[in-house]
């Protein structure tokens, strides 16, 4: 998805934020690409973000060689169940067998995969 289409997307939940906006969460996440990754690798983070005064995680994915936002969730709290489902719906949208996961320090991300292999 392109910055513009997550936009779009978000607004399916009532969230209007431009695409500049979005563009800002992916910079504050540190999603950009490295060099050295290779194009079997994800990565994918969380981030708690404030709309009308309420706490909310954005969880992202990113393809870290084109940069390309691969899926987008919003959660109304960040905890292991939450994580799984996102990685589910990530997983049933793209087949990913072998892929390796970059994460950060991210609370749940990392102990999720590291539990459900």
């Amino acid at each position: 998805m392109s910055l513009r289409e997550v936009s779009k997307h978000l607004e399916l939940f009532g969230i209007k934020r431009s695409h500049v906006a979005v563009n800002n969460w992916v910079y504050k996440a540190d999603l950009q690409p490295i060099s050295t990754v290779s194009e079997d690798q994800l990565a994918v983070d969380e981030k708690m973000i404030r709309l009308h005064g309420q706490k909310f995680w954005l969880y992202g994915a990113v393809d870290p060689y084109t940069n390309e936002i691969l899926h987008v969730s919003l959660y109304p709290t960040a905890n292991k169940q939450t994580t799984r489902w996102f990685l589910t719906e990530l997983h049933r949208r793209y087949q990913l067998d072998n892929v390796g996961f970059l994460v950060d320090d991210a609370d749940y991300l990392g102990s999720v995969l590291a539990e459900d292999g």
